[in-house]
């Protein structure tokens, strides 16, 4: 039972991905945290699907990539299908090679992402405080006051300074601050199943199937022949108490014209979509991140990414600030960073889902006719595999526009994430994120290239100087660097100051603004 009134740096209301590994990177920092969580223990379903390059960026900072390679399914691109015959295929291995060391998507359900943060948190000496949920919070005169309860009925209150709501789109958190959570529903209801088929394709690929009707999305998952089904259920089933699966493959094979056969089906289920966002990612000292803060459409296999991202973002801020190496101005660039990424991801899944899923004459010419004909085209170019990979991805995501952010050094600006490439230093070939973990996991980093400056380390930040020869000349030229350069890297792995001359300084200067030199 948790002590009545104990204090806790930051309260985590929710263990799903999301609160997982907010909790796992405040473990590193020190912080004194608490995670509560209604479920008795990690979920059991498979949910959502797939961890994309930048998620597995993040894994591997944690010392976790290699695990989830082990036991995910690699889906390396994806294949149009129309009447069960393939129109065009694109792969991503080689087009993402040159991005990340990760050029692929995993398909590594939920359920596994969540054990494995959990058992990473279990390590450490820390746990989840299951069958437990937030019942209120009132503000105090310096943090707030959490009322927890149990399955039991029993009350119990605990303080703190921070609260994160990682509680799912129903977060009793954001109900209670009040924070508005507006968009809308898709009028359509979906099925969605973990089952086996013999496709006939590679699996490891995404398939999409175009119909009339819709467009079918075969998820490929660890095990021979698996795959998680995303459909639309026929209107004739959304009054039905009880659909068997056994209907919805009859549906596929006779109207979707998709002739496989479905066997061993592990999981059913139907349900609405809905696409809302929070109007702050904030409210005082109350913030909320993945489908507490916003939910879209699966299209893209952005959901479950998206949220690992906006804690990625919040909780290094959250620990300088709890440390005392940042003024607490720092926390509002969470909002001021997560919010655009967040609106555009719902207008892009939105704009995508209205061509997968809408009913008419217009759209259902768009899937059978123009996508056909447009995307075989549009994928024999290298250039539009590049950049497709670099949005399904995340890479592509950047905070240029924050506060944050500052500095250029040729074609490479502060606010995008640093560029991953290999390097060779003393003969030896090296990654550059696995050196920036190597040398101070979560913290941050100046890297430097041909700059005379002498830079000493301080507690701020550690240094990395890349050794001049004319493989990393190469290398960085293609990258978009200058002859030289200084950057100074955040612990998310994001560029916060960049320069040509090595100016500390002035590299002083912009950190002053919210962070305690």
């Amino acid at each position: 039972m948790t002590p009545e009134n104990k204090y806790y740096d930051v309260v985590i209301s929710g263990a799903g991905p999301t609160g997982l590994l907010l909790a796992n990177i405040l473990q590193h920092f020190g912080i004194n945290f608490l995670i509560v969580d209604k479920k008795s223990a990690p979920t059991i379903e498979s949910r959502a699907l797939a961890v994309q390059s930048r998620s597995m960026e993040i894994y591997q900072q944690l010392g976790l990539s290699d695990e989830i390679e082990r036991d995910g399914q690699k889906a390396i691109g994806f294949t149009f299908l129309k009447n069960a015959k393939e129109i065009s295929t694109a792969e991503f291995l080689d087009k993402g090679a040159e991005f990340s060391p990760f050029p692929f998507a995993m398909i590594y359900e939920q359920s596994k992402n969540e054990s494995l943060l959990y058992n990473r948190l279990l390590s450490t000496g820390n746990n989840v405080d299951w069958n437990k949920g937030v019942e209120s919070y009132e503000r105090s005169s310096d943090g707030y006051i959490i009322k927890l309860k149990d399955l039991n009925g029993e009350l119990s209150n605990v303080k703190c300074k921070y609260i994160c709501a990682c509680d799912g789109n129903r977060s009793i958190i954001r109900e209670i601050s009040g924070m508005p959570f507006t968009g809308g529903t898709y009028e359509n209801v979906f099925f969605v199943a973990d089952t086996h088929a013999k496709t006939g394709t590679s699996h490891s690929n995404l398939l999409l199937f175009l119909s009339k009707y819709s467009i079918n999305l075969f998820f490929p998952m660890q095990g021979e022949n698996r795959y998680r089904i995303l459909g639309i259920l026929p209107k004739e089933y959304y009054h039905h108490n009880e659909i068997k699966f056994e209907e919805i493959a009859g549906h596929l094979k006779k109207d979707e014209n998709i002739p496989f056969d479905f066997y061993n089906t592990a999981w059913y289920s139907t349900y609405r979509l809905h696409h809302k966002k929070v109007k702050r990612f904030n409210a005082g000292n109350v913030f909320f991140s993945g489908d507490a803060a916003h939910v879209h459409s699966p299209a893209g296999g952005q959901g479950m990414n998206t949220g690992l991202q906006d804690t990625y973002n919040l909780s290094w801020k959250l620990a300088y600030v709890i440390k005392g190496f940042a003024r607490p101005e720092l926390l509002e660039t969470y909002h001021n960073e997560r919010n655009p990424i967040a609106e555009d991801l719902l207008k892009t899944t939105d704009r995508m889902f209205t061509v997968m899923t809408k009913p008419g004459s217009f759209y259902s010419f768009l899937r059978l006719s123009i996508l056909p004909t447009l995307f075989p085209l549009l994928t024999r170019s290298d250039l539009v595999q590049k950049l497709l990979f670099k949005f399904v991805s995340q890479i592509k995501i950047n905070y240029r526009s924050s506060d944050l952010s500052e500095g250029k050094a040729g074609k490479v600006k502060a606010g995008v994430r640093f560029p991953w490439f290999n390097y060779v230093e003393n003969g030896e070939r090296l990654s550059i994120y696995e050196m920036i973990r190597d040398r101070s996991l979560l913290n941050f980093t100046l890297i430097k290239f041909n700059v005379s400056q002498n830079i000493v380390e301080n507690k701020f930040y550690n240094v990395i100087e890349i050794e001049k020869n004319t493989t990393n000349v190469e290398t960085l030229k293609k990258k978009g660097f200058s002859d030289s350069w200084m950057a100074l890297v955040r612990p998310d792995n994001y560029i916060c100051y960049i320069d040509e001359t090595g100016n500390v300084g002035k590299m002083h200067g912009h950190l002053k603004k919210y962070f305690i030199l």
